[in-house]
């Protein structure tokens, strides 16, 4: 299907977001890493280069994790307060993730150059990311079990049909945030040797994960409007008969 211009405006919107080009260079990154699966040659020359070029477009990242915290330290009463704990745990997590792959980024360009401590900054930055992503599994599965709960008391057929139907219609987002989350803590531990995957598998996983996160960041494509209904053609009245007369003698 030849793309039109609602296509091309909303894969310009997601270039044109930080995010998106971080999670599309990601993309690329970890296929590299599949096709070398960890042996020297081009490929790995790709994914060494890509992954340090990535690291500019996420030099806010440690703000936007933690100014949700600043402006909104205090949990929310209408959730249970174990749930908004990891919520704000994951936050500082991913503040870790990002902050401490900024000296990672560092020591590659050269600015600090002890290497026993960079190996521990990395690994504090992978260990951030599986955290929060942990999080994020633990805190979608307590929305997907609460959007099944049963009818509650007094609560009206009319009612109650109304809110299963915007459970439903959230199901779909909130299971592929949870499947995104559990590739990620996957992916963050195969990075850290925690789990023995080789690195052709943990490449496929940063694939999925970066594929995931670039739908996610796309743009909404606006609805196809249905082409306008044609007037059927006006017609003619036909002629009135002549009326017949008749005549008496």
């Amino acid at each position: 299907m030849a793309l039109g211009p609602d296509h091309l405006k909303a894969v310009n919107g997601f270039l044109a977001k930080s995010g998106g080009k971080d999670k599309l260079t990601a993309l690329i990154q970890y296929a590299a890493m599949f096709v070398s699966a960890g042996e020297p040659g081009n490929a790995k020359k790709v994914q060494v280069s890509v992954a340090a070029a990535r690291k500019v477009f996420r030099i806010f990242g440690p703000l936007e994790q933690l100014t949700p915290l600043v402006l909104n330290p205090r949990l929310n009463p209408n959730k249970p307060s174990a749930i908004e704990i990891i919520n704000k745990l994951k936050q500082m997590l991913m503040a870790v993730y990002f902050g401490a792959d900024h000296v990672v980024w560092a020591s590659q360009a050269g600015l600090y150059t002890n290497k026993q401590a960079v190996e521990r900054w990395q690994k504090a930055s992978l260990y951030g990311w599986m955290g929060g992503s942990v999080c994020t599994v633990v805190a979608e599965c307590y929305e997907l079990l609460a959007l099944t709960a049963v009818r509650r008391d007094g609560e009206s057929e009319a009612a109650w049909k109304a809110r299963q139907a915007r459970a439903l219609a959230e199901v779909d987002g909130r299971l592929l945030v949870l499947f995104h989350a559990l590739v990620q803590a996957a992916l963050a531990c195969g990075l850290l040797g925690v789990l023995p995957f080789k690195p052709r598998f943990v490449g496929f996983l940063g694939v999925v994960a970066s594929a995931v996160n670039c739908y996610m960041l796309f743009p909404a494509l606006p609805k196809p409007t249905a082409p306008p209904v044609k007037a059927a053609p006006a017609t003619c009245p036909a002629p009135d008969a002549p009326k017949l007369t008749t005549k008496t003698a």
